[in-house]
């Protein structure tokens, strides 16, 4: 979208009310969708890794580092159906392993290796780094309450 484009759409939306969900909507929409195709880019190019593999590797790091395949994918935020290829090729790179559950032995657990985890650490601070540009124009205090605003809004869905 077009900057002109988007100056009409906030006077538009402004003036009617009846539009003011989308004036919400939109710019989530469009935050989102900059920020996921800039990572995905550059963690792509980097690491080789994909957002889903990212996003399977920083889950465990948040999540004690080893779960169940059902609690993985109830902990990250993409589909299920290439759940099975993802860990398949984080394995193979050594990023993860699977071990033998001590609860069920019929089933096996996800653990997050130490390569696995110096690749996450570094490639959230380098996330980190790179969107600094990008947040660095709100203030202390909008910061506080955006991040307090978008947890309502998150937990909403749920």
């Amino acid at each position: 979208m077009e900057k002109q484009h988007l100056d009409q759409f906030f006077k538009e939306t402004v003036s009617n009310p009846r539009y003011e969900q989308f004036a919400i909507a939109l710019p989530i929409t469009l935050i989102y969708r900059n920020l996921f195709n800039e990572t995905e880019h550059y963690i792509k190019e980097k690491y080789d890794l994909s957002h889903s593999e990212i996003d399977v590797l920083a889950a465990l790091y948040f999540n004690g580092k080893t779960l169940s395949p059902t609690d993985l994918y109830s902990a990250t935020v993409f589909s299920s159906g290439g759940m099975t290829k993802v860990l398949k090729k984080l394995e193979c790179r050594k990023l993860i392993s699977r071990i033998p559950s001590a609860q069920d032995k019929r089933s096996m657990l996800v653990s997050l290796e130490q390569k696995g985890e110096e690749l996450t650490l570094k490639c959230m601070d380098e996330m980190i780094e790179n969107r600094k540009y990008f947040f660095d124009i709100l203030s202390e205090e909008e910061t506080k309450t955006l991040k307090k605003i978008l947890k309502k809004l998150t937990y909403r869905l749920f």
